[in-house]
């Protein structure tokens, strides 16, 4: 469907209420006028679409705008950062995190809960979920802001009917969606509207987003706390694009074997748990947000780490060759356990990806975004969702 321009009867109210607010979101402060030039629609249309908006909490006014020609000073509009908000959440093997996240984008609260017994099963994390949610509900109500919906980002694949598998988290077919709004009417008291999301597409989001990724291009992005895997944007919007692991790809020939079962996965190569053993083989892997950052950066200054890293972006340029294939345009962002290795990790993937790809390697860079990036991505789809299909929202 084309945004940029007004719909004709099938749909029509709902196609450009949806115009107008894409508008508003993201070329504010912008007046009425200026709407009407930029969508094509009739000053009247527009006067009544936005009236709709403000009604809905979703724009509001900033005041009458200073001018020095003829006519009536215009009144502009922006996003209401005090209307509804979305939540998101990641889970990861040893924590559950979550942001409040408003309409333009921006963080309101944060929230972690450590996860101590990792192979406890969906109840455990559903359970560390539970103050996490209490804490982000009692956020917004503080602002007195709506909450319009939860996105729950995991380590895994989520099928058509939100199911969750996830070798990291030794889940099969588990109900995620549905374990969660059980618990959040007992919190709440009402339905809040929960999905399950694959956090390697919300990590790889989170740089179209956040991490100022170039919107122009597709994008790689490399992310995951305990495994590897790999989330694809496929042209300038975010709902193009696909995810899945690429720790459990095979790049060795034998080589240690995996979590998964298998041997020579790149997670055997450049996963947390084989690079982390440099430095100490008995410390048990934690994530970012459990002081795994730390640990991963101090291996850029071990000397006897530098080979092992070498390594482990030989065997990361093998498993992305063929991917970039698809993708020439394409620039390659690492994220998760990969970003505190730095800016001289990336230029060794990069020369990895030169040697075997035709027309040379991409760019390469290290994500700057916290260890919460899951989470933040998934609190924006919820709000963008607002901006891109208010009627849904209105119809609610």
């Amino acid at each position: 469907m084309d945004w940029a321009s007004p719909a004709r009867p099938v749909g029509q109210h709902a196609h450009n209420l949806a115009l107008v607010s894409r508008l508003i979101a993201d070329g504010g402060p912008v007046s009425r006028a200026e709407l009407a030039q930029r969508s094509g629609l009739t000053k009247t249309t527009v006067t009544q679409l936005t009236g709709e908006l403000l009604d809905a909490g979703l724009v509001r006014e900033l005041g009458t705008a200073r001018h020095g020609g003829p006519g009536r000073p215009a009144t502009h509009l922006v996003v209401n950062v005090l209307g509804p908000v979305g939540i998101g959440m990641q889970i990861e093997a040893d924590h559950v995190a979550g942001c409040l996240v408003d309409l333009t984008g921006r963080v309101r609260d944060r929230a972690v809960r450590r996860i101590d017994d990792p192979v406890g099963g969906p109840g455990v994390a559903v359970k560390a979920a539970e103050p996490v949610l209490r804490r982000l509900l009692a956020s917004a109500d503080a602002r007195d802001s709506v909450v319009a919906g939860i996105a729950v980002g995991v380590p895994g694949r989520v099928d058509g009917q939100r199911r969750v598998d996830s070798v990291e988290l030794d889940w099969v077919r588990v109900p995620l969606a549905s374990l969660l709004t059980h618990r959040l009417e007992m919190l709440s008291g009402g339905i809040i509207p929960v999905e399950a999301h694959d956090g390697f597409r919300l990590a790889a989001l989170a740089e179209r987003w956040f991490g100022g990724a170039d919107p122009t291009r597709p994008l790689v992005t490399v992310a995951g706390e305990s495994s590897l895997g790999v989330g694809v944007i496929d042209g300038p919007g975010w709902e193009r694009g696909y995810s899945g692991p690429l720790g459990h790809v095979r790049v060795r020939r034998g080589g240690d074997r995996c979590h998964c079962g298998a041997r020579g996965c790149l997670d055997t190569a450049a996963g947390p748990r084989f690079l982390l053993r440099v430095s100490d083989s008995g410390a048990p892997v934690l994530s970012r947000l459990r002081g795994g950052e730390s640990r991963m950066r101090a291996l850029t200054r071990n000397p006897e780490a530098s080979a092992v890293l070498r390594r482990a972006a030989s065997a990361l340029g093998d498993a992305l060759a063929g991917l970039l294939v698809a993708h020439s345009s394409a620039s390659v962002v690492l994220g998760g356990h990969l970003a505190p290795l730095g800016s001289g990790f990336a230029e060794q993937v990069a020369a990895a990806l030169g040697r075997r790809l035709p027309d040379g390697a991409p760019p390469v860079t290290t994500s700057s975004l916290r260890g919460d990036a899951v989470a933040l991505a998934a609190g924006r789809t919820v709000t963008r969702r607002l901006i891109e299909n208010p009627a849904r929202w209105l119809a609610s």
